[in-house]
């Protein structure tokens, strides 16, 4: 991420009410979901020699749309002064892990031999954050050459509960004695 994204989404974070924070978070995202969608507004958007009013005016009907709160409606509008607008998912991606500092979470990147149940999410997700004391959000692959089990990578920390890792586990154990 670049310096000037996380800049941005630093004082977006310190601006919003923490209440209001993970509502700022979900408004930067369904923007930026409409402006992929319609790939001619988010051109218009991004393309400096479109007059600033113009594009703020565009900005006001889609907020209002939308439903944004003061504080998106202004930020955006900042993006716009600025000509940083194409910063947009790189400022989202921040300020997602500035609310998640704050807030207390931890991503876990889990892959898993077969697809996981409800049950199973809810139990993995009990086990991590038991282990790293935080709140836990998981987004789950399915790798189809584990022979079993799950890996779970918590920041730089893996947790292996894959059927290979539990068998050397055993052949060490019984090797030892």
């Amino acid at each position: 991420m670049s310096v000037a994204a996380n800049r941005y989404a630093r004082a977006l974070i310190d601006v919003l009410p923490p209440a209001k924070a993970e509502e700022g978070y979900e408004q930067l995202v369904n923007l930026n979901q409409l402006l992929d969608k319609e790939v001619e507004a988010r051109k218009l958007f991004e393309n400096p020699t479109v007059p600033v009013d113009r594009r703020k005016l565009l900005l006001k009907e889609i907020a209002d749309g939308l439903g944004f709160s003061t504080h998106i409606r202004n930020f955006v509008n900042l993006l716009i002064e600025r000509n940083r607008l194409p910063l947009l998912d790189e400022i989202i991606r921040a300020y997602q892990k500035f609310l998640d500092e704050r807030l207390g979470i931890v991503r876990a990147s889990v892959t898993a031999a077969l697809p996981l149940d409800d049950g199973q999410r809810r139990e993995l997700t009990a086990k991590l954050e038991k282990a790293t004391g935080k709140r836990v959000r998981m987004e789950v692959s399915v790798d189809r050459n584990l022979l079993g089990g799950v890996v779970a990578r918590v920041g730089s920390t893996i947790y292996d509960g894959t059927l290979l890792q539990q068998l050397k586990a055993v052949r060490e154990r019984l090797v030892e004695e």
